[in-house]
């Protein structure tokens, strides 16, 4: 008795534009790290926010008729910066709101005098080559705005002043990081004005030491 033949089995489609037979997922795997390794890494970023202390040496300003400002202030400075590092180094601008609290003297009379200035810094860090903590010496200057809601104060202020800043920091990474901070800033002229410096045959200049605590994510 004859049998009949069995039915050949049917080829297998291939894959179109893929000769031969399917594609390795290998190979696609490999294409993907081909190109990750070919994309330049960006910078390290961070966002964040800072608030700390800040004593300020005003030299020589009026706050009204017969009354004189006391040296020494003391206030608080709080703000926003977006650190940009490469490497060892980094760029960090940012934008602050400083308080500066006073006291203004007639005699025996006392007054309080408030001073707002708005900052617009911009540091260079330098930061030690260590894991999780990192030490850094930094410099920057600073663009100033002052104003007052006294206007025998206000009148009197420049429209900006410029501030060169010096300071030491330490940037620990624990997830997010912290920035403990101190600096000392030296400003290019006071918060007299040119006009009040010159009818006072001298030159001042707004000297600020901060001390500050920063985090960023």
């Amino acid at each position: 008795m004859e049998t009949s033949p069995e039915p050949p089995e049917p080829r297998r489609p291939r894959r179109a534009g893929v000769p031969g037979g399917p594609a390795r997922p290998a190979t696609g795997l490999f294409l993907v790290a081909l190109a990750a390794l070919a994309t330049p890494r960006p910078a390290d970023a961070q966002i964040g926010v800072m608030a700390g202390y800040s004593r300020d040496s005003l030299g020589e300003l009026m706050a009204g008729p017969g009354f004189q400002l006391a040296d020494q202030a003391d206030g608080f400075h709080t703000g926003i910066f977006l650190d940009v590092g490469i490497g060892r180094f980094a760029v960090r601008p940012g934008i602050v709101y400083r308080r500066l609290q006073h006291a203004a003297f007639s005699g025996v009379e006392r007054t309080a005098v408030d001073i707002e200035i708005v900052e617009f810094p911009l540091d260079v860090r330098v930061s030690a080559p260590l894991p999780v903590a990192k030490p850094y010496v930094l410099a920057g200057a600073a663009l100033m705005f002052p104003s007052s809601a006294r206007n025998a104060i206000d009148q009197g202020l420049p429209g900006t002043r410029v501030r060169l800043d010096l300071g030491v920091g330490l940037e620990w990474n624990i997830g997010f990081r912290l920035w403990p901070e101190i600096r000392y800033g030296r400003g290019l002229g006071g918060l007299a004005g040119s006009e009040a410096e010159a009818a006072a045959g001298e030159s001042s200049s707004l000297d600020t030491f901060m001390v500050r605590l920063g985090v960023s994510f």
